[in-house]
């Protein structure tokens, strides 16, 4: 009887499962988009293969899942996607911190809200519900996108940008929006508590709208209402949720921002969240990028106030003379609940421009925001209002806000999975973790600086987000799951920094997604394997 013959077997690998157990040397059989089998192979099985790969005692892996993106329009520009191939991710989960390019309600307004945050997104990038993004990208992607359904979109399609808690009416509108896209396949829901409108959304709208996520066995991801001195109340607020409905959730990108709240908050919060889970049986787990700074809109410099209406509405609000002098105090030194200044915590001089739309502001990209201000002789709040008002909301910034003391302390817990949260710009200088993520855990942080196990920094970016997002084919190598794999040599590693932040790593040697391979010696092949995850 003959042997069975496998698309491909890789040879002379260490493998590093996902589970966090430690590597072993095996070798690995692809057959169709499943592994075949893991073990030792005879010569027939190997002469019988369509290829045999040696992997020379490189780490074999399976392909990383990127648990936080901003990738929704990215991936529709750029098919491939290189800046996360090339790191060795295989899967992006979208639709992160309230924002999603579905359901499209009124079109102009889910388009407005999006450009805040992504820029000029083409109209035709937005879809009118899961199917039709399901539709239009399958087959048509370079690696595999997971979708969440943002909760912005849900509440300007019922509501638009009114600063009011929802009616139990609109409450029942919104749920029956987002049970349409869970039944159609979505694989959650995500909350961005701090950006209008999600921000001016009431408890009972969030605990119902994460009873419909529960009912469906999704996920509610969290951008909660503050990372700053109401880090703890805001992780409380999402906790409770999490109570109330008996949903799954993440809390997106945990960390204190603000010198004040260094080494304070931090541990606190790991704390607070392991206690949840011991001791109230809430499922919770937590994400985030390894970097000391944070990447937004610039509109996020200012209180959720400023958005109630909508952006023209803002637009013709800061010509009042006295309403532009009360925000300007709020900007740079108030409060509003749930939201403090920024500015006051970190200082206009470690607010860097990123990315612009207008031209005549591209002279900024990569200048702080004290620096650019002196090039036009203006206080940074005035700068900040032109550059608004030119660039019509759509800037983006880097923050420089974080301690390492406490990255590193969320990077090591139990509970932290590696998201990028990427915010993919035509032009300007983004910021490195769209390209440098995964390598700078796995490969510097990891193998290299030995913060945690090379294994454990693997489960974080495989089996952990794999099982927190319910996709159980994924993350783990066993027979019969699906053949998204990476191969990588020791020295695999992270080039892209603030100052050249678009260099691709280094030490990514080969790339399955789907059992089909996508790169090789560090170079893309030009395949698009990459499917839409449906539940």
């Amino acid at each position: 009887m003959a042997q069975q013959q496998y698309d491909t077997i890789i040879v002379n690998a260490r493998i590093i499962d996902g589970t966090g157990a430690p590597w072993y040397r095996s070798s690995l059989a692809i057959k169709g988009d499943k592994i075949a089998k893991i073990g030792t192979f005879s010569e027939d099985e190997l002469s019988l293969a369509s290829n045999v790969f040696n992997a020379s005692d490189s780490y074999l892996a399976p392909g990383f899942i990127d648990s936080h993106t901003h990738d929704d329009s990215a991936i529709i520009s750029a098919p491939e996607h290189e800046s996360k191939t090339r790191q060795g991710v295989t899967t992006v989960v979208t639709g992160n911190c309230g924002f999603s390019t579905y359901p499209n309600g009124d079109i102009e307004e889910i388009r407005s809200h999006l450009r805040t945050l992504l820029g000029n997104v083409p109209e035709e990038h937005f879809f009118s519900n899961f199917t039709s993004l399901k539709d239009s990208l399958t087959a048509n992607i370079g690696l595999n996108i997971a979708s969440l359904v943002g909760h912005g979109p849900l509440r300007i399609s019922v509501m638009g940008y009114e600063q009011r808690e929802a009616t139990t009416e609109e409450i029942s509108a919104m749920s029956e929006l987002l049970e349409e896209q869970l039944q159609q396949g979505a694989i959650g829901m995500s909350l961005g508590l701090v950006y209008p409108p999600s921000a001016y959304a009431g408890i009972e709208e969030l605990v119902t709208l994460a009873k419909v996520v529960a009912k469906y066995d999704r996920l509610l991801s969290a951008h909660v209402r503050s990372y700053e001195g109401s880090l703890l109340k805001s992780i409380d607020e999402f906790l409770n949720i999490l109570k109330e409905s008996k949903a799954r959730g993440l809390l997106s990108h945990l960390q204190a921002a603000g010198r004040p709240y260094w080494e304070i908050l931090i541990p606190q919060a790991i704390d607070m969240i392991e206690s949840a889970r011991q001791e109230q049986g809430i499922d919770i787990a937590v994400d985030m990028y390894p970097y000391l700074a944070g990447s937004s809109t610039i509109l996020q410099l200012l209180p959720p106030s400023a958005m109630a209406g909508g952006f023209q509405e803002l637009l013709r609000k800061i010509e009042d003379p006295i309403y532009r002098e009360e925000l300007r105090e709020l900007t740079e030194s108030g409060r509003e609940p749930g939201w403090e200044s920024k500015i006051a915590l970190i200082g206009w001089e470690n607010v860097v421009i990123s990315s612009v739309i207008d031209e005549s502001l591209r002279q900024f990209e990569g200048m702080n925001m004290t620096a650019a201000a002196q090039v036009l002789d203006m206080s940074e709040f005035d700068f900040l209002l032109y550059v608004v008002v030119i660039d019509e909301g759509t800037t983006n910034i880097i923050m420089f806000q974080q301690s390492e003391v406490d990255l590193h302390k969320v990077l090591r817990s139990r509970l932290h999975m590696i998201g990028s949260d990427s915010i993919p710009r035509d032009g300007g200088k983004p910021h490195p973790r769209m390209y440098g993520s995964f390598p700078k855990v796995i490969g510097r942080l990891a193998n290299q600086d030995g913060l945690m196990a090379l294994e454990e920094a693997v489960r974080k970016a495989t089996s952990l987000p794999a099982q927190r997002f319910g996709i159980l084919d994924r993350g783990i190598l066993r027979p019969q799951m699906i053949a998204d794999i990476v191969l990588f040599s020791p020295d695999f590693v992270d080039n892209a920094t603030f100052e050249e932040p678009t260099l691709s790593p280094k030490g990514l040697q080969s790339l399955w997604i789907n059992g089909i391979q996508t790169i090789l010696d560090d170079k893309p092949l030009g395949t698009l394997a990459g499917n839409v995850i449906v539940k």
